[in-house]
């Protein structure tokens, strides 16, 4: 579980005075350890227990998924650099590469960014190519660092006598092309963004109080208690912090284990 309080009790207590209560929260929090009850809490339950199944089910890939993804922003915006820099060290003196080298390694790097260049264009559309500015500098990069090249390759192997050095080009021109590619399909989804929020609502399901009640009662009666308990015990805490009136703790006390977020849907009628 990614729950940040171990207990209703402690979200209570740690709760902010400025933020509206929501009781449906505090009984996700004493019900944590089983989202199948607690995912019919009303929407709040229902979008915790969305989002906890996600966590779970991503988690050993995380790491992965990870390294997947800087691979193909290093493949597509830092090896491009790279391979430019080649190139540009005996221009500038910072260091000697022959040409019969240099023009070969920049060529493997291009290879490179053409690859990325079109990995990352094809995860972007799986996405739901959204438009994103530090996306949308990746292929800038790539593009403005094959421009460069190619003005740069014929200086240098002239420079070193390098006769047969124009197949080097075609990598930056391949790699060109998908990269100005990428950031026209950018381009076209530019009102497209991603959406405000955190992506969290969702519906309610249609479970009634009674079936709550039902799964709840399935329950050992020792772990039932504690958790009704621990629901009591965060409700009070709440009333002594003045976050809920006498009269609402009242009503949360005379409430069925799994039905506090009725009150929520009550009180914003």
């Amino acid at each position: 579980m990614s729950f940040l309080y171990p207990s209703a009790r402690a979200w209570a207590e740690d709760h902010s005075l400025a933020s509206e209560v929501r009781l449906a929260q505090l009984e996700v929090m004493a019900y944590q350890r089983h989202p199948e009850i607690f995912e019919h809490f009303g929407a709040d339950g229902a979008a915790i227990a969305q989002r906890e199944r996600k966590t779970r089910s991503r988690s050993p890939l995380r790491g992965i998924g990870f390294i997947a993804v800087a691979a193909i922003w290093i493949a597509a915006a830092i090896v491009p650099v790279l391979g430019l820099a080649v190139l540009m060290g005996d221009r500038f003196e910072f260091y000697r590469i022959e040409a019969e080298r240099s023009i070969p390694i920049a060529a493997v790097m291009f290879t490179i960014t053409a690859v990325g260049q079109a990995v990352f264009l094809v995860a972007w559309l799986v996405r739901g190519a959204r438009f994103s500015w530090p996306e949308f500098a990746v292929p800038l990069i790539a593009a403005a660092m094959a421009v460069l090249t190619l003005g740069t390759m014929p200086g240098i192997a002239e420079l070193d006598g390098y006769a047969d050095w124009e197949w080097g080009r075609t990598p930056v021109f391949i790699a060109l092309g998908v990269a100005a590619l990428a950031a026209i399909a950018m381009l076209v989804r530019f009102r497209v963004r991603e959406p405000e929020g955190d992506g969290e609502a969702v519906a309610a399901t249609g479970l009634g109080a009674g079936d709550i009640r039902a799964r709840i009662a399935a329950l050992p009666w020792d772990e039932r208690q504690a958790m009704v308990e621990d629901r009591n015990a965060a409700l009070t805490v709440l009333h002594e912090r003045g976050l809920i009136d006498a009269e609402t703790l009242e009503l949360a006390l005379s409430r069925d284990p799994g039905t506090l977020h009725l009150i929520d849907a009550e009180r914003r009628r």
